[in-house]
């Protein structure tokens, strides 16, 4: 796999909320420096940089559309020679959307943003993630039900995961109409599931078949049908037409796997699993499913961030050295983000540490961590 192209990146948090208060582009000042911020990501080395802004900020009314910033950033990317892999939708939605994903409007806004972003940037951004994690935006607000609009279950999932998919064939389909030559580069959670005990391996086992289902869908794999069917997924989604994707991103970090166990109460709960299949592993079980060339769009670590980039990296050279196609890995963040320790249920201001600049002593500010060096020398070294 010598050969097979590899690029380093850095990506900047942008998850944006309205709803729930969360804006990381204004909590890390992002807004107010961005062009200090990109000028930083061009002197670690990288090649490319996962970005993106506000789908409700850049869309704010039907058919309504402010590119100004949008213009700005590209054209400065394209000054300082770093690619975007460029972020559509990040869990925002406009606030037009009165409902979010569940609106009645979803699927043909999210195409007409999709096809306007397309048009307008055709031949500057070529790499495009439509929807950023549409399994975890699924889980997060059903399912597991911790964002709005609160749904449990599987049933909550199958209803909130439909319009996601939906919208992101549509953003697809109406990108590629218009830019035949864009590129789609998705991402998604690589959560997996361990159950503590015997009684828990068909819940552990069900929880983990969950972080195939978007893509299962988009890609026309069978693999989730039976029980997307048995949930209430509707059946004129499970018989669409698939879109194609170039490759498949993996968001990978020392928490992704997860330990399925139960608290003395005898209520289920779930806690960093501390070890288990591993990055390499899961590459391997991502490529032998959808054969699509892979990329690890997100990793860091709060604990021993050092040893986490180089097992992460290593384990990429693993996978590489055994036949999986790894186009590239993505530190996320850039530079610290907030509330994250409690997926954004509690918004306290609590800096993550886990960039490789750090926001000390204030927000607008970046402080070099070792882990920066680190991963600078872990580029010039090569994969």
């Amino acid at each position: 796999m010598s050969e097979l192209p590899f690029f380093w990146a850095v990506g900047i948090e942008n998850a944006h909320i309205p709803e729930m208060g969360v804006d990381q582009l204004g909590w890390t000042a992002h807004r107010a420096r961005w062009r200090e911020d990109l000028r930083l990501a061009k002197e670690l080395g990288v090649s490319h940089i996962r970005y993106g802004l506000p789908w409700a900020e850049l869309n704010p009314a039907p058919g309504c559309y402010e590119w100004d910033w949008a213009d700005a950033v590209v054209m400065e990317l394209e000054r300082l020679g770093l690619e975007p892999i460029w972020d559509l939708v990040h869990f925002s939605t406009p606030t037009y959307l009165k409902h979010g994903v569940l609106d009645p409007d979803f699927v043909p806004a999210m195409e007409a943003y999709a096809r306007a972003f397309a048009c307008r940037y055709k031949g500057r951004v070529r790499k495009i993630t439509p929807f950023n994690e549409p399994y975890i935006s699924t889980y997060f607000r059903a399912g597991w039900g911790i964002w709005p609009p609160y749904l449990k279950g599987r049933k909550g999932f199958a209803r909130v995961l439909y319009p996601i998919v939906e919208g992101t064939k549509a953003a697809i389909r109406a990108t590629r109409e218009e830019n035949p030559e864009v590129e789609i580069w998705l991402n998604d959670g690589a959560d997996y599931f361990h159950p503590a005990t015997p009684d828990l391996e068909t819940e552990a086992r069900e929880r983990t078949e969950e972080r195939y289902a978007a893509l299962d869908l988009l890609l026309g794999q069978p693999g989730s049908r039976e029980w997307l069917r048995e949930a209430g997924y509707p059946e004129v989604g499970l018989d669409a037409e698939p879109v194609e994707i170039d490759a498949i991103g993996l968001d990978y970090y020392p928490e992704t796997e997860h330990l399925l166990y139960r608290d003395r109460l005898g209520r289920q709960r779930i806690r960093a699993s501390g070890g288990g299949l591993g990055l390499a592993r899961t590459l391997h079980d991502y490529y032998r499913r959808y054969r699509r060339p892979l990329f690890i769009a997100e990793t860091s670590a709060t604990k021993k961030p050092l040893e986490w980039l180089h097992y992460s990296a290593d384990e990429v050279r693993k996978a590489r050295a055994e036949g999986v196609p790894v186009l590239g890995y993505v530190w996320w963040p850039f530079f610290d983000f907030y509330d994250w320790n409690t997926l954004l249920r509690q918004l306290r201001g609590h800096r993550c540490p886990v960039g490789l600049y750090a926001l000390l002593p204030t927000a607008s500010d970046r402080r070099p961590t070792p882990t920066l060096g680190a991963f600078r020398a872990v580029i010039r070294e090569g994969i």
